[in-house]
C-alpha cells in the first residue's frame, strides 16, 4: 500500500506540470527574439534595396552603414 494519498500524488503532478509550463514560457521568451533578428535583417537589406536600387550589395552596404 502506498504511504502517499490521491491528493498528495495529484498535488505533486500539479506542481511539475507548473513548474513545466514556467520553463516552457521561460524558454519561448529566450527563443523569440532570436527567431525575429533573420526577418529583421533581411527586412532591413530589403528596404536598403529598394532606397538605393542598386542591388544586393549596394544595399547592404547601406543598411550596414547606418547600423
Amino acid at each position: 500500500m502506498s504511504e502517499r494519498t490521491t491528493q498528495e500524488i495529484r498535488g505533486e503532478i500539479a506542481a511539475e506540470r507548473q513548474r513545466l509550463e514556467d520553463d516552457l514560457d521561460a524558454l519561448h521568451g529566450e527563443l523569440r527574439p532570436l527567431v525575429l533578428v533573420p526577418f529583421l535583417v533581411v527586412g532591413v537589406i530589403g528596404v536598403g534595396m529598394l532606397l538605393r536600387g542598386r542591388g544586393f550589395r549596394t544595399g547592404a552596404k547601406l543598411v550596414f552603414r547606418f547600423l
